[in-house]
């Protein structure tokens, strides 16, 4: 019980450093708020976890000697603590992301979003979405970072639903490199390959091109393209030298 409760908030601490070394930074991007995110939601449910454990514990234990009731007090004293902290945390990221939306709207008036290749955006009308795009990009991240056949499948439907109706909000261009990323580990290497090339063609400056271009890459080498997959490979090394994704490269080039 112990060396649960020390995870819970050894994790804490650690997304409560990342986020204060990101923010202090100054590079904070969506991708770092898709992990930092994915980081609390994770912590929020590990302690809901040990609530419920705290509550199991309340009908199995029988006897009320002193060592049992003062573990019972520890136990709950220690998720209390561990809600204020979570709250601490969720304060500070929702501060985050009001900034980095404020942001985001003095670019827009630099940044066109195309809803499809070839599409342009009618400026002139809007729509209101019929869901919380947040949430429902949200909770199609979480699928995707649970690692499951099945999982990944949701996601997919959960990022296409997103972008058919939020085609302007902050993450689109991040849904559609976990699309990719989804059906890359669901194996199908073709689909995935339309997806990361669709990412690389009409989102020049994103975050996410060195990554998606790694991921073209492997989806090329795995239908047996090899040519194709080490020209990416070598563009990626000349283009983002100082990458992990060029590292990674580097390593795949000596097996093609």
């Amino acid at each position: 019980m112990a060396t649960y409760k020390n995870n819970i908030i050894t994790a804490i601490f650690i997304v409560a450093v990342m986020f204060i070394a990101l923010f202090s930074n100054g590079c904070v991007t969506p991708r770092h708020i898709d992990e930092l995110r994915a980081e609390i939601r994770e912590i929020k449910v590990d302690n809901e976890q040990t609530r419920d454990l705290v509550a199991k514990m309340d009908s199995l234990i029988t006897s009320s000697t002193e060592s049992n009731n003062r573990l019972r007090n520890e136990v709950s004293m220690s998720t209390d603590q561990m809600q204020e902290r979570m709250d601490q945390l969720l304060e500070n990221y929702n501060e985050l992301l009001t900034v980095l939306q404020q942001i985001n709207q003095n670019l827009s008036t630099e940044k066109v979003i195309l809803g499809s290749p070839g599409v342009q955006p009618d400026i002139t009308q809007t729509q209101t979405p019929s869901i919380d795009c947040g949430t429902t990009y949200d909770e199609s991240f979480i699928l995707v970072r649970q690692d499951e056949y099945d999982k990944y499948e949701q996601a997919i439907k959960g990022f296409k639903k997103f972008l058919a109706e939020c085609p302007e909000h902050e993450s689109v261009e991040n849904a559609h490199y976990w699309i990719g990323e989804s059906l890359y580990s669901q194996e199908k290497y073709v689909e995935a390959s339309e997806k990361f090339q669709f990412l690389i063609d009409n989102y020049k400056s994103s975050v996410n091109l060195s990554r998606a271009m790694y991921q073209l890459a492997r989806s090329k080498q795995e239908l047996g393209k090899k040519a194709e997959a080490k020209a990416i490979y070598q563009k990626i090394i000349n283009d983002f030298p100082d990458s992990f994704e060029a590292n990674q490269a580097t390593d795949r080039l000596k097996d093609l």
